[in-house]
């Protein structure tokens, strides 16, 4: 007896309402073939406006009267509802007696938490809360809007979305003890899209950024790929029999419904930032503590340090870093935070006591304006590999690889190691090498054709390491409160427990026990001390100064020979009094275009003094010209040469524009800014009206005496006394008279204490001069200084490309808005048209509607011939047009762009029954994968017709997978015909019982795995069609797998007493005897099976038992162990047959069990329908459900 059409059928489960305790075991209850309402409830008015979703449970299942097995099963939805609004999915919980609860929860389970966000709450939030604020290090990156997000903490747990993300630089302060500092941070406001179902406690302001251990996490969430969705696309193109692949209308349905709404994107950055890691020091920093090691502590270093340079000797061993985790040998035992400068022990770490020196490479985490780089994908090149070379190499820990994949973006980050890692390992992994550049990352799946992978770094081209450059002698700057001090008259005098004297020599030079320049026009003397004095020393300057005089020479004209006489207007000037300043302007950019120079700051105003015999000098005894004393007339030949840092650009290959930027040229050649050369320029006044020259002299005379005396003077030390470069915050560290310091926010500390981070405030840094300024400082040491590390910047990051995505996405064709400032100091203002091109002057540039991705470069293509000695020439970078690109770049920083978008605003979830949170922003889920099954089908009807015995209906076309007949009253007619598939033919037998007319559907089908999946609907299958289809009437279903199906005892054993619990294995000692179930088994039928876990109960006679079902309860009493037990289930036919055999001749201990558990020939799966918001376009309407399976034929 084989398996026949008519004994597969669905049944009904427990509770057939959608309500939380629905669903629950299969029953024996079919569902009708072709009965309205069936399965779904209608749908409401209500529904259709403000939208729904049924959550329903039925199952499949095959009622012979044997165990024959349904072999190879699926289910699937053939045929789609006509209503656009309306959509069903399948999902299988591989739970017999779950509920609607419990499926809820599954489905919800589309995300899952990943890693901890770069932030943490800000502050107590409590329940019922709509926004969020997230406290962040300057420069991190943001959430964006439409991500999801869990917070957890107190017990609780919670998924939220966020409508709308507002970053905010704050400035916070601490306390020193003896003052207080300010800090920034990055606190961003979300908006979100329900209130906080629970209370949550955060985290207040600090400038180390570190979650107090007992505060909420917040996690991003990840596509976990644990809920699996089954659903209908209809064909779009024609297919034909051979054929490997077909397209589709969608590759995902719609399971929770959603509005749409419109949001502007304004005045947003298209350089996003990253915080890069670069080495500040060649040397090594040494800390010693003798604090204890162990679970959660936590230790600072004081500034941020190099990844791979850290090592701590102990006793157990030495400690090292791996890529931002703490390891102990092989073990992990913590993490360690480059940027922050901070150790991290476990909760699980050993104790580690002893003196412990930790030694490590110092380095900076500026906040760096991202490059990027970008290779369209697209069917040829679509691959898991996309390996590019990045010149000049990135920053550590600034690479990010985005791509996207199933409409979703997933990103990979460097973890300042070398290594590429995804918030989860399934999302890809790689490498970065830091010397030649190379990325090579390895995505987790492969991308959408049509889309783009974005390479997103920080460079090092605007930093250097100053700390081999000598700095200049620690002094103290003495202003005195008189300018025109008269040379040959200053005495300065001080003790540090024995007197001091030093004076000047009439040449502006200190003598004595100080040495250090005067400059008489200011008054200003910079006192070095042969040795340091205490910083509570007091300082008494003795002098005498002149009447102070001033004249400006606002655009002077030039004298024939290019000088500028210039008359003070007085007579009699005293020697070496007089000062004379103007400004510089450069005469040329070191043969840079001036569309390529990067402005950047230089000595632009020049001062020289006289030296008492009319010369006018610079500091290094170049003349400028004469001064007459006794009339008062200078000249001045005001050309300079001045050391000015140069850019420097390269072109190199650099990622796949795609033929709209580069239609002439395969690969993009970008001229990139590798670093700066200083040159030395020759620069003069300008000859416009900013020209401007100013002298400070005083008259010959008589001066006026004066004392002045300075009480705890600052000591002064430049670290970088001859570039105009700035400093990086948190890259100094240096060592004066023994002591080290290092900077925090602009402040100067000294004696770290790495167990608790506090530490002394010893002064000040200018980062702007890179001057440090001590007020503690160590008596009678030794003035030597040593810079162990400090790390400089150039301004201005110039880009001639830059691609991005916009936060949300699709946008609005036609609104996108580009602008940018050109280097020369032009702006480009530029609007995308419909068709998503960006076209103007000096810029080119596409934008991904969909996508959201937005490519752009800013220059022109000209003709290549005649350029070739330009610094953006290269004989590759000529197209087959004998164009090449001529970059006009832009300054990074103000790339700006305003757009529209159109995001979702799914359905409340208490209304709903279902929580649009852990589910994508627009509702959607994909219901085709690779690797999974698909059955492509097309199914015709003949007119209906009214049919008699010997009739045969024809669909002319063979080889059908399966036929119907319908009767009039639109239910499935099953007997009174017979078929033959591969003709195509049905012959009726007897018409006696048919509503008449009758309709005769016939269906052609191919099952086929999927190889791929693409975003643009296209499927590709790992064999051929057998058929042809059509577009418009041809359905793929993804199906859901049933395996093979069949009714069977799965376990049997007994045990000497019940202990009240359902075990699958042995509690306690087996009974004695034991059930034979070797010669007379336990059997049942595919039709009167459940599934179910069972137990035979003795009772105390020892002669008859009760059978006891986990979840049907007890069916059986008192049944004689003599006698065959075959109790009758719903379906009409026994569960089972135990048959008394079993037992064997003798008694059995009262209380004895035996345990057996049945599966059933049925396979539950769930029914999901959602209701878009929406008018009701079918009076109605149905959808079609195909449980395939094949029999072993005889």
């Amino acid at each position: 007896m084989t398996i026949l059409e008519s004994d597969i059928k669905l049944v009904t489960t427990q509770v057939m309402d959608d309500v939380p305790e629905g669903g629950g075991a299969p029953t024996s209850t079919v569902i009708p073939d072709g009965k309205s309402n069936a399965i779904m409830k209608d749908i409401s008015e209500v529904d259709r406006a403000q939208g729904d979703v049924s959550i329903m449970k039925v199952a499949a299942t095959v009622q012979t009267l044997n165990t024959d097995t349904a072999l190879g099963g699926t289910i699937g939805i053939t045929r789609p509802p006509l209503d656009p609004n309306v959509s069903v999915t399948l999902f299988v919980t591989n739970d017999f007696f779950d509920r609607r609860a419990a499926i809820q929860s599954r489905i919800e389970a589309y995300t899952t938490p990943g890693e901890e966000f770069t932030g943490y709450l800000l502050a107590n939030h409590v329940q019922g809360q709509r926004s969020m604020l997230i406290f962040q290090r300057p420069g991190a990156t943001p959430p964006n809007v439409n991500s999801t997000l869990q917070i957890s903490g107190g017990g609780v747990s919670e998924a939220v979305r966020l409508t709308e993300v507002k970053v905010e630089d704050r400035t916070y302060s601490y306390s020193t003890g003896s003052g207080f500092v300010d800090y920034q941070a990055q606190v961003c406001v979300c908006e979100l899209q329900d209130g906080l179902k629970h209370d949550y406690a955060g985290t207040a302001a600090n400038r180390l950024f570190e979650r107090t251990q007992t505060a909420a996490t917040i996690n991003r969430m990840l596509v976990a790929d644990a809920a699996r969705f089954y659903g209908v696309s209809r064909l779009v193109v024609n297919a034909t029999t051979g054929d490997l692949s077909v397209k589709v209308d969608r590759i995902d349905t719609q399971l929770a419904p959603t509005s749409t709404t419109e949001i502007s994107i304004t005045d947003t950055s298209a350089a996003g930032s990253s915080i890069a890691l670069v080495r500040s020091g060649v040397g090594i920093v040494t800390l010693t503590t003798g604090a204890l090691f162990g679970p959660n502590a936590t230790f600072t270093l004081g500034n941020p340090f190099y990844a791979g340079t850290l090592s701590i000797a102990t006793g157990a061993g030495t400690i090292t870093d791996d890529g931002g985790r703490l390891k102990l040998g092989a073990l992990t035992i913590g993490t360690a935070s480059y940027v922050g400068g901070t150790l991290t022990f476990a909760s699980d770490a050993p104790q580690i006591g002893g003196t412990k020196a930790i030694t490590f490479g110092p380095a900076a985490a500026p906040i760096e304006l991202a490059d990027s780089a970008s290779i369209a994908v697209n069917a040829e090149n679509r691959r898991v590999n996309y390996p590019l070379t990045i010149l000049p190499p990135p920053a550590p820990g600034t690479l990010r690889v985005a791509y996207r994949a199933g409409a979703n973006w997933y990103e990979l980050a460097d973890d300042g190691a070398g290594r590429l890692r995804g918030a989860d390992s399934s999302i890809g992994s790689g490498t970065v090498d830091y010397t030649t550049g190379t990325v090579a990352p390895t995505l987790g799946v492969l991308p959408d054709v049509g889309s783009e992978v974005l390479y997103f770094w920080g460079a090092k081209a605007n930093y250097r390491d100053r700390s081999g450059v000598l700095p200049s002698a620690v002094l103290i700057r003495l202003a005195l409160d008189n300018q025109a001090a008269q040379a040959s008259t200053i005495a300065v005098d001080w003790n540090d427990g024995a007197a001091r004297h030093a004076s000047d020599n009439g040449s502006g030079v200190l003598t004595g026990d100080a040495t250090g320049p005067v400059n008489y026009a200011t008054s200003s003397i910079d006192l070095k001390p042969n040795t340091l004095p205490a910083s509570s020393v007091a300082f008494t300057v003795a002098y005498s100064h002149g009447l102070p005089e001033a004249k400006a020479f606002p655009a002077p004209a030039r004298d024939v020979d290019g000088g500028i006489t210039l008359n003070l207007g007085k007579t009699n000037i005293a020697p070496r009094s007089l000062a004379l300043s103007w400004n510089l302007l450069l005469m040329s950019t070191g043969g840079v275009p001036a569309d390529m120079w990067v402005p950047q700051n230089f000595a632009s105003t020049k001062t020289i003094t006289d030296d008492g015999a009319g010369k006018l000098v610079d500091g290094l005894g170049v003349e400028f010209g004469t001064i007459t004393y006794a009339t008062g007339v200078a000249k001045l030949y005001p050309e300079a040469v001045v050391t000015v840092p140069v850019p420097q650009w390269a072109v190199n290959q650099l990622g796949i524009l795609g033929t709209v930027l580069s239609p002439a040229l395969p690969g993009a050649f970008r001229n990139t800014l590798t670093g700066y050369t200083y040159v030395p320029l020759n620069a003069t006044l300008p000859a416009d009206a900013s020209a401007l020259v100013t002298a400070d002299f005083r008259v010959a005379g008589a001066g006026t005496a004066k004392s002045q005396v300075f009480n705890q003077p600052k000591l002064s030390i430049q670290l970088l006394p001859n570039a105009s470069e700035v400093g990086v915050p948190g890259s100094v560290n240096f060592t004066v008279g023994g002591k080290t310091y290092f900077d925090r926010a602009g402040a100067l500390y000294t004696d770290l204490d790495p167990a608790t981070g506090a530490a002394t405030q010893a002064g000040s840094y200018d980062y702007a001069t890179n001057t440090a300024s001590l007020d503690v400082w160590p008596a009678s040491a030794s003035s030597t200084v040593t810079v162990n590390s400090l790390l400089t910047a150039l301004s201005g990051q110039p880009v001639e490309y830059v691609v991005f995505r916009t936060p949300v996405a699709p946008i609005s064709p036609g609104t996108l808005q580009l602008l940018a400032t050109k280097l020369n100091g032009g702006t480009v203002n530029v609007t995308a048209d419909l068709m998503g091109l960006i076209s103007g002057a000096n810029v080119r540039g596409t934008v991904d509607a969909s996508t959201g991705v937005v490519k752009v470069r800013f220059g022109d293509w000209v003709t290549a011939a005649g350029n070739e000695s330009e610094p953006w020439y290269h004989a590759d970078a000529v197209g087959s047009d004998g164009k090449i690109w001529k970059p006009v770049p832009v300054f990074a920083s103000t790339i700006r762009y305003n757009a529209v978008a159109t995001t979702s605003l799914p359905v409340d979830a208490t209304l709903l029954g279902l929580d649009p949170v852990r589910l994508p922003a627009d509702g959607r889920v994909p219901i085709f994968r690779k690797g999974g099954l698909v059955v492509i089908g097309n199914t015709k009807r003949l007119p209906p017709a009214v049919v008699s015995n010997g009739q045969t209906l024809s669909a002319g076309r063979e080889r059908l997978s399966r036929t119907r007949l319908i009767g009039a009253d639109g239910l499935a007619i099953e007997t009174g015909y017979t078929r033959n598939l591969d003709a195509g033919e049905l012959t009726i037998t007897d018409a006696s019982d048919f509503a008449q007319p009758v309709i005769y559907e016939h269906t052609t089908e191919d099952m086929l795995t999927l190889t791929d999946v693409s975003i643009d609907g296209r499927l590709s299958f790992a064999s051929r069609l057998s058929h042809d289809y059509t577009a418009g009437d041809t359905f793929v279903s993804s199906v859901v797998r049933m395996g093979d199906v069949k009714a069977r005892v799965s376990l049997l054993f007994d045990q000497q007493s019940w202990t009240g619990q359902w075990s699958d294995s042995l509690i306690g000692n087996p009974a004695d005897p034991t059930f034979n179930d070797i010669d007379y088994p336990i059997t049942v039928t595919n039709k009167g099976a459940v599934t179910e876990r069972w137990r035979i109960q003795i009772n105390g006679s020892g002669t008859a038992y009760n059978l006891i079902g986990e979840h049907v309860g007890q069916i059986v009493t008192g049944q004689s162990l003599t006698a065959d037990c075959e109790p009758v289930g719903p379906s009409g036919v026994p569960y089972m047959r135990i048959p008394a055999a079993g037992f064997g001749s003798g008694g059995w201990p009262a209380g004895a069990v035996i345990r057996f558990n049945t599966v059933a020939a049925t396979f539950p799966f769930v029914v999901i329908r959602t209701v878009q918001m929406g008018a009701e376009t079918v009076l109605d309407d149905s959808f079609e459900l195909l449980v395939r399976i094949g029999v072993d034929r005889p």
